[in-house]
């Protein structure tokens, strides 16, 4: 396998950059999630970055903060200790790497853009993921923080990289849990994506349960909270850009027709049947 050093980026008091380096293993297969909170990656895209971190993909998670602002009467460093914790251990279910790039929660949107876009994009440059999830350009649920992530990943993708799939993460029923946005009312007119995460839910229910102090809802054993979560989880095809060498011919899906959704109407209304697979 090659090796490469990732960078591990924090922000210092005085707000420069820091980072440390260490070695870790490249797999063929590669999936990068950029998101902006602790709990956003199992909520909304667990089932996921389980299915395919099982299918020995390299699933790689960069969380930009670490909701220090998430847990109302805790101060902000001790919520940060307390939901990056449940980060790893949800990180352990769902077999997945986790690294922080140590900006502060509810803060990204004023962060210096050139300081953030830099950042992410030199995890996307050294990561060469076949793959990219984010939000989309609400940010599902229009947190600020979303937003940003969204509008710098688009960004250094556009910029600098332009390889592989680019997937927003699209409202649906697999969001309504962890924010309680179903769909859209924005027709972006690009196709989307479903993945089945049929055999993952209970990789998916863990990892949120490990999110107490988010109060996931999901109180009882996994085994009796799977009809609580939907079989698949749905994004949008912001890019898709084919090269030889970086396109994931892995990543199976099942496709559906140029989005139309103006209402509340079912998603799954929208499904079509074939299958494109490895």
């Amino acid at each position: 396998m090659i090796q490469a050093a990732w960078p591990v980026i924090e922000k210092s008091p005085a707000g420069s950059l820091v980072g440390s380096l260490f070695m870790n293993e490249i797999k063929p297969k590669r999936m990068l999630a950029i998101l902006a909170h602790p709990d956003d990656e199992s909520f909304a895209i667990g089932g996921t970055l389980a299915k395919y971190a099982h299918q020995d993909v390299q699933v790689i998670l960069l969380c930009a903060t670490r909701g220090e602002a998430g847990i109302p009467g805790v101060k902000p460093e001790e919520a940060g200790d307390i939901r990056e914790r449940e980060l790893r251990r949800a990180a352990e279910h769902l077999g997945i790497e986790v690294y922080f790039l140590g900006y502060q929660d509810g803060e990204l949107a004023q962060t210096k853009p050139e300081t953030l876009l830099e950042t992410v994009a030199c995890w996307i440059d050294l990561v060469q993921p076949q793959v990219v999830l984010t939000f989309g350009p609400d940010g599902v649920s229009g947190h600020p923080d979303h937003v940003t992530i969204s509008h710098m990943i688009t960004h250094a993708y556009d910029l600098s990289y332009k390889k592989g799939l680019l997937l927003y993460i699209h409202p649906s029923e697999a969001t309504a849990l962890g924010c309680g946005v179903t769909f859209s009312n924005t027709d972006s007119g690009q196709p989307l994506v479903e993945v089945d995460i049929s055999d993952y839910k209970l990789d998916k229910i863990r990892a949120i349960q490990c999110h107490t102090s988010q109060n996931p809802g999901l109180l009882g054993r996994p085994e009796d909270e799977m009809d609580k979560i939907p079989c698949s989880e749905l994004y949008t095809i912001a890019r898709d850009v084919k090269t030889m060498e970086n396109y994931p011919d892995w990543f199976e899906t099942q496709n559906m027709k140029q989005a139309t959704v103006n209402d509340s109407a079912s998603i799954a209304s929208y499904l079509l049947t074939d299958v494109v697979s490895a």
